[in-house]
């Protein structure tokens, strides 16, 4: 069974939801997940449900709330105790400790093995959703015990995000991060750490009155409400204008394309990727890429049974747009974590794209795949031949 709290307050057996009871009910099981393993008083329980005026039959009220919790989930997962309750769950099952876990896992190796790091971060905040922007924590829960939990949470993933982008900032990432930037800063507007590093990527990939302009649309807002940036930021925009080397681009940074092309997020290159293999599987293109995105997939995967699987589904029968969108979200995290993969992905998408907008061709290489993966080639219409 999982639970899921960092989107709400839900329960899954499978796929199939498991019903839950009544809003207090549901934050009863909540605040027993969230103590991770440990005994929750009655007392306590009280105090985070009702708060500083409990209703007189709360014990009783509590003594209902469990028992119609053991009916759904089974006696053993909330087992009798001697002071109050307690939920007997693995932390693999719970979203809130499967984020804690692979976050404290990464922040020894932040500044010594950056990109082990960020693979582990990225694990974290995936554990909120698709995206880098958090859901609502306990959706839904009320009393104080849940708004307490609420606030932390968040705390706990602004923490983790910046430490992501910090250290693949370090690693020379600043071109990919700029698209998921822009998105953060424009839901986070106020937020003076989003808006400088959004400046900052933007100076490294060489747009730096991009930088500036962000600097500003945060000091216009900020004047909206009677104050001005912060130290940090305004330091960074002098830096900017000084072109200070100190906020150059890291030695080891590498470029993907070229200044001012236009760059996807690797949640855009999973989809666009997946869309490839489909087309290589169905054997309708006229483009390599689609093969070449197939092979390259498979040699990737090779060693993952997991994402093999999720290939073989596409590969069974390519409509299954289910399979398709799950083969999307396995390639953008392998995107995350490897980024040769990254680079060669992305090539392949940009390729893929440019030949589209050129219209149909024909080159040797497609004709030798076709030969070697025993993939059908169809076309129509006039055609270069190269």
């Amino acid at each position: 069974m999982q639970f899921h709290l960092l989107n709400g307050m839900q329960a899954f057996e499978g796929d199939e939801p498991v019903e839950l009871g009544d809003r207090q009910q549901r934050l009863m099981l909540a605040l027993l997940l969230l103590a991770e393993g440990r005994p929750v008083t009655i007392e306590q329980l009280i105090d985070k449900i009702w708060g500083d005026d409990p209703i007189k039959s709360a014990r009783r009220v509590l003594s209902h709330y469990a028992s119609g919790l053991r009916q759904r989930l089974g006696k053993p997962l909330l087992p009798t105790h001697q002071i109050g309750y307690v939920a007997k769950v693995g932390r693999e099952q719970v979203d809130v400790h499967r984020f804690h876990d692979f976050a404290a896992e990464a922040r020894p190796l932040l500044g010594a093995d950056d990109s082990q790091a960020t693979y582990l971060l990225r694990k974290a905040l995936r554990q909120w959703g698709r995206g880098l922007l958090p859901g609502e924590p306990l959706h839904g829960l009320p009393g104080p015990g849940a708004a307490g939990a609420r606030a932390r949470l968040l705390e706990d993933h602004r923490a983790a995000l910046l430490e992501c982008l910090v250290a693949e900032l370090r690693l020379g990432r600043h071109t990919q991060l700029v698209p998921e930037l822009q998105d953060l800063a424009e839901e986070l507007p106020l937020d003076e750490d989003v808006t400088r590093l959004l400046m900052l990527a933007l100076h490294r990939a060489g747009r730096s009155s991009d930088a500036l302009a962000a600097y500003d649309g945060l000091r216009r807002t900020l004047l909206e409400l009677g104050t001005d940036p912060g130290a940090p930021v305004q330091a960074l925009q002098q830096q900017i204008l000084r072109q200070d080397p100190v906020v150059a681009p890291p030695a080891h940074s590498y470029e993907v394309n070229p200044p001012g092309a236009t760059m996807r997020s690797s949640a855009e290159i999973g989809k666009d990727a997946a869309r490839l293999v489909t087309e290589a599987v169905r054997g309708e293109s006229w483009m390599s890429q689609p093969v070449e995105m197939l092979e390259l997939v498979r040699v990737h995967f090779a060693g993952d049974a997991d994402a093999q699987r999720t290939l073989a589904r596409v590969e069974a029968d390519p409509a299954d747009m289910v399979a398709v969108a799950a083969l999307g979200r396995v390639l953008e995290a392998c995107l995350d974590r490897d980024q040769s993969f990254l680079k060669a992905a992305r090539l392949l998408v940009e390729q893929a794209s440019r030949a589209k907008a050129g219209g149909p061709s024909i080159s040797a290489r497609l004709i030798k795949n076709a030969s070697v993966y025993h993939a059908p080639v169809h076309f129509s219409g006039d055609f270069n031949i190269s």
